[in-house]
């Protein structure tokens, strides 16, 4: 019987595809990149594959996240992408965290993987990924993208702490908008990610993977690559990231009216006939519920739709009392 790998086989070889099988990836962030490369990666063999995204589905999101479709909305990303990629490879085991990273909850979550893969929204958990596989000597390929353009990059720590990081290259540099307030392309994030797995797979299978910085412009068809150079003065070394000194309470959800609040764990079974006599119509998904402008998780984290983070604290103590 032919190998469901057999065409990938015939490039890599049926060694390369054995190291796939038994390898572990992390991939951080569900949205237009994740949903894209960790497709590539279940369907490639990867032997086990851990899902982690903070966020749901809504409708806009149906036009570059390619995995999802509109019986998804409202669900958690990693709840409904956990479900698509056991119909697609039945054959590799995948688990999914619908919760935010950050440094108390990393060590537990992404543990120490072959590859870790950046496919986040936001620039701050990108700097705690950064600290923690600098940390633990993980190799991690980050990728990112905006109106026509994306960018990757490949850390690799494994060998050697002196490989230039996320912050050498960099620094503190504020994003250039985000998805609602410029827009994005899917062409732009399916092309990234697709590049980003492929690195993903060379690090997994033992090559090396892409040394520079790769620039695309998907409107242009062009793609530019920088050299870079580790910056011992870039300031990971003191993981400030990693242990809570650097970072905020209060997010937004790429670019949205979204703010995600952090409260105490709820039983959600418990709170849904308690909002029916408030008047609430509550729906209940895998592991949150979601009524009015508000999604909570069983956690006690809450995204609130309002127009500033002051308005969103008031609504979510309406229901929760904090």
């Amino acid at each position: 019987m032919v190998s469901r790998y057999n065409r990938q086989e015939l490039i890599i070889g049926k060694k390369a595809q054995q190291k796939l099988l038994k390898s572990t990836a992390v991939i951080a962030g569900m949205g237009a990149l994740g949903t894209a490369a960790v497709e590539i990666l279940a369907r490639a063999g990867v032997g086990k594959i851990v899902l982690v995204d903070r966020d749901v589905i809504e409708l806009t999101d149906l036009q570059r996240q390619l995995l999802y479709d509109e019986t998804d909305v409202g669900r958690p990303k990693a709840m409904a992408a956990l479900e698509k990629l056991k119909r697609a490879n039945s054959e590799i085991f995948v688990a999914a965290a619908a919760v935010d990273l950050d440094h108390e909850n990393i060590a537990g979550i992404v543990g120490k993987p072959d590859v870790v893969l950046d496919c986040m929204d936001n620039l701050e958990t990108r700097f705690l990924l950064n600290e923690y596989c600098l940390k633990n000597g993980l190799a991690w390929v980050h990728a990112a993208a905006i109106r026509d353009s994306a960018q990757l990059m490949a850390f690799d720590f494994r060998n050697s702490k002196k490989h230039f990081c996320f912050a050498c290259v960099f620094g503190n540099s504020a994003a250039e908008g985000t998805c609602d307030t410029v827009g994005i392309l899917a062409s732009a994030t399916a092309t990234i990610a697709a590049i980003q797995a492929t690195e993903a797979m060379k690090i997994l299978i033992g090559k090396k993977p892409e040394s520079q910085l790769l620039r695309l412009n998907i409107w242009r068809n062009a793609l530019t690559r920088i050299s870079v150079k580790p910056k011992p003065d870039c300031g990971s070394l003191k993981y400030e990231y990693l242990v809570g000194k650097k970072g905020t309470e209060a997010v937004t959800m790429c670019g949205r009216n979204v703010y995600q609040i952090k409260g105490k764990a709820v039983d959600l079974s418990s709170l849904k006939p308690q909002l029916q006599k408030m008047g609430e119509k509550a729906a209940v998904f895998d592991g949150c519920i979601s009524f009015r402008n508000i999604t909570l998780f069983n956690d006690g984290r809450a995204l609130v739709r309002a127009e500033s983070a002051a308005k969103a604290k008031a609504e979510y103590s309406r229901y929760m009392g904090i």
